[in-house]
């Protein structure tokens, strides 16, 4: 099929803001390591989570927390830059985001037999945007203006509870709150010529997308030590959406007269041009599926100074024709911890991200990217009586495919991510 030149815009136009909207990152799992001892060994806690972060990753682990009160808090910044390479001939879309936020705090407080505890955590959140103007597109497309803003955050919330079966063996439960908060803002605008008249023409487009849930997280866990110097431990959980909003406007102004097919300009909801289109609305109380999560931990404690674990996750495949199927992933970390002296421990771990994005096919699939990350963490803890203070960070990094403009064609694609953060103990 050949498509005239302004119309080859139009086409882009239309599949950027048409149907669905990919916000956060909706195809990694593993998007945000939380908390302190356990964001530096990559994530690989499941078979430890023997503190205040034990809330979040095993709550079985929280019963050889000590006899007294326990808690932390975590402060972290992340910053995730992407890139489309050769959207329009060679010129690529980039995309950055940020956000500086409390990532973790829980306590943890004996109680009989029982540990108790309570823990916030933010398991994802994206501040992305786009700002970004294109030039000599085509022969008739002299200008493409691009201004995106992409905002998405997770929040778990909830109580735990554990206890000891035996010496060897605990369990635990946690029940989080879960809230997801998504707001996209998109302005897209196209200067262009007349290919009848040279004329030039102008066409403005403007897509709001808000989307609230609320629902529960419940995690189970437990934990086994069947050797002195061994621990395991297995955590199954999945997210439960009670409750879902998710509205729409679209606004889109053309004053060109053109139209191969009709000799009319049109807007998308089939307004005739010149003229500003009355913002058509959308709402929809549809429910997300999320997968169930199952992840089995080891740890080796070689000596007093040195432990090493390693983590294997699953997250189950999700059939979803609303918000987009999902392949299962598998993910992996590798953490190690070690104690310079009494007061001074450095952690350092491995993990991968894998994308749960079906394979992209050029001519068959309409998939906007398939990115598989891999990364590495560090970090130093100082001891002080019963407190501590942690610095650390991690970066991560993957290339892959992409189709951004939701249609056939396929662009190669990078992601390159960062957090640091600093947290107390005691």
């Amino acid at each position: 099929m050949i498509i005239s030149a302004r119309g080859k815009i139009l086409l882009i136009l239309s599949l950027l803001c048409g149907g669905e909207f990919a916000v956060a990152d909706e195809f990694h799992y593993n998007n945000m390591l939380i908390g302190d001892r356990a964001a530096g060994m990559g994530g690989a806690y499941t078979a430890i989570s023997d503190d205040a972060t034990g809330l979040y990753y095993n709550p079985a682990g929280i019963v050889y927390v000590g006899d007294k009160n326990f808690s932390a808090s975590v402060n972290a910044y992340y910053s995730q830059s992407k890139k489309y390479e050769n959207v329009f001939g060679n010129q690529s879309f980039e995309r950055n985001s940020s956000a500086l936020l409390a990532n973790y705090f829980g306590i943890v407080k004996p109680f009989g037999r029982y540990k108790i505890g309570f823990s916030y955590a933010v398991p994802d959140a994206v501040s992305e945007n786009q700002n970004q103007v294109f030039t000599n597109i085509t022969n008739l497309t002299s200008r493409f203006t691009i201004n995106l803003n992409n905002r998405d955050s997770t929040y778990n919330f909830g109580p735990s509870i554990a206890t000891e079966i035996n010496d060897d063996l605990s369990v635990g439960i946690t029940l989080y709150a879960h809230q997801r908060d998504a707001q996209l803002i998109l302005n897209q605008f196209v200067e262009s010529l007349d290919p009848n008249t040279s004329a030039p023409s102008a066409r403005w487009e403007n897509n709001y997308f808000r989307i609230n849930e609320t629902g529960i997280k419940p995690i189970l866990g437990v934990s086994w030590s069947p050797a002195e110097k061994l621990s395991l431990g297995l955590s199954l959980s999945k997210t439960f959406v009670l409750n879902s909003s998710t509205s729409q406007q679209v606004t889109c102004y053309d004053n060109s007269i053109y139209d191969p097919t009709n000799n009319q300009a049109t807007c998308f909801n089939g307004a005739t041009a010149p003229t500003l289109q009355v913002p058509t609305h959308s709402n929809s109380g549809i429910k997300r599926d999320y997968p169930a999560r199952l992840a089995l931990g080891a740890a080796y404690f070689s000596s007093r100074d040195l432990l090493v674990t390693a983590d294997w996750s699953y997250h189950t495949a999700v059939n979803d024709p609303v918000y987009g199927d999902k392949v299962a992933t598998y993910n992996v970390a590798f953490g190690t911890e070690y104690y310079l002296t009494r007061k001074w421990a450095v952690r350092a771990g491995f993990f991968t991200n894998m994308s749960n994005a079906q394979d992209i096919q050029e001519g068959v699939t309409k998939i906007p990217e398939q990115i598989n990350l891999y990364g590495a963490s560090l970090s130093l803890s100082n001891f002080s009586g019963t407190s501590s203070v942690t610095v650390g960070g991690s970066v991560n990094y993957g290339k892959g495919k992409s189709q951004i403009l939701s249609n056939y064609s396929v662009q190669n694609a990078t992601t390159l991510g960062w957090l640091f953060f600093l947290s107390s103990s005691y």
